[in-house]
């Protein structure tokens, strides 16, 4: 008799390991991306800085293609129907969110500027980080985590950062003529409000037009709307790689002074970069359970009022005067410290909130079951 043979197959791990290391580049596209930029900028900084002098009547040419296809994206992206939820619901939530966003977090920026940190460009982009508005894309998704009012954080993200493109630049000129014995020399003969709106000019280029156009376009023709419902993963991930293109050059452009920077002022900007997280997350706590505002609006506003948004803050840092404020990715490395430090911190704050409205919930459903 033939004995039949039991064969035992050992499961194919390589596409779950590949599954699982897909995913984490994902998830993890703009942190890698970063890291990334850095190890080349500093490594081989000449591609970089050739790149972004690459220039045309006073504009970077690689460096304003990229910013214009964030904010098409973006306008491309956004959906009418949950601005219009935002404005029927949490009124008062998204008049705060304004106010605290565009008005009193950037407050902070005069205290930063006036901190002795070197090199003196840390001082700039620890206030601009201040003064720009609320995350394009992060925010919203930490507030969708965190069971909040997403059509209010929505609305906070599109409104802040079109009014932005008219406070950052006259904000950030108060606030760096309040630290002025930090400028540069050439500070001294040049007129700081002319530079300002300078400044407005190339933000409502690069801003406000792409997010305008981008919206226009996904209204007029539907297969745009169609299209980025679709990919939204791949339009995320060319939003993430253009951003991470303009940081490469920054970062290019400024690698010797950055190698030159001894690692104590490196922690010193991460641990200021974390106070000043929690300060925000405290001010607009406080302040919200002031005015009444509670629930999932409560949720919305807290953390879209205590984020700050890096593709603005790198549009506003590749068109400041180097001769005034000192090279650009000096400026930039404050910027991304305080940008991933909110990441890190607000993304285990949402799974906590998660937990507790879920927590609130079962206990209101199990209430309404005893006492039908």
């Amino acid at each position: 008799r033939l004995r039949r043979r039991h064969v035992i197959t050992m499961p194919d791990t390589q596409p779950l390991a590949a599954a699982r290391a897909k995913k984490f580049v994902v998830d993890n596209f703009l942190v890698l991306g970063f890291c990334l930029a850095l190890t080349i900028g500093l490594s081989a900084p000449a591609a970089g800085t050739t790149i972004a002098g690459w220039s045309s009547g006073g504009w970077s040419i690689v460096q304003t293609i990229a910013v214009i296809i964030i904010f098409i994206i973006s306008g491309a992206t956004l959906k009418t129907e949950e601005i219009a939820q935002a404005l029927q619901s949490g009124r008062g939530a998204l008049a705060y969110g304004l106010v605290s966003i565009l008005g009193v977090t950037p407050l902070l920026g005069f205290i930063h500027i006036n901190i002795p940190y070197t090199p003196v460009q840390f001082r700039y982009g620890l206030a601009l980080f201040c003064a720009v508005p609320t995350t394009l894309t992060s925010g919203v998704t930490l507030v969708r985590n965190a069971k909040g009012n997403v059509a209010l954080a929505l609305m906070l993200t599109v409104s802040t950062n079109l009014l932005g493109v008219f406070t950052v630049p006259f904000y950030f000129n108060a606030i760096a003529r309040s630290g002025s014995s930090t400028l540069g020399t050439s500070a001294s003969g040049r007129d700081m409000g002319s530079q300002a709106v300078d400044l407005l000019v190339k933000l409502l280029c690069t801003i406000l037009v792409p997010i305008c156009a981008g919206k226009i376009a996904r209204e007029m023709i539907p297969v745009i709307a169609e299209r980025a419902a679709k990919h939204k993963q791949e339009l995320t991930l060319t939003n993430n790689s253009c951003l991470i293109i303009v940081v490469w050059m920054s970062i290019s452009k400024s690698a010797k002074q950055l190698l030159s920077t001894d690692a104590g002022s490196i922690f010193l900007v991460i641990f200021a970069g974390i106070a000043t997280h929690v300060v925000f997350l405290a001010i607009n706590y406080g302040a919200t359970g002031a005015l009444g505002i509670s629930g999932p609006e409560r949720v919305a506003s807290v953390m879209m009022s205590s984020q700050k948004t890096l593709p603005v803050a790198m549009t506003v840092i590749s068109y400041l005067d180097e001769d005034v404020f000192g090279t650009s990715g000096l400026i930039a490395i404050p910027c991304i410290i305080c940008h991933l430090t909110q990441l890190f911190m607000d993304a285990p704050l949402a799974t906590r909130l998660a937990k507790r409205f879920d927590a609130a919930a079962a206990a209101a459903a199990a209430k309404l079951t005893e006492h039908p």
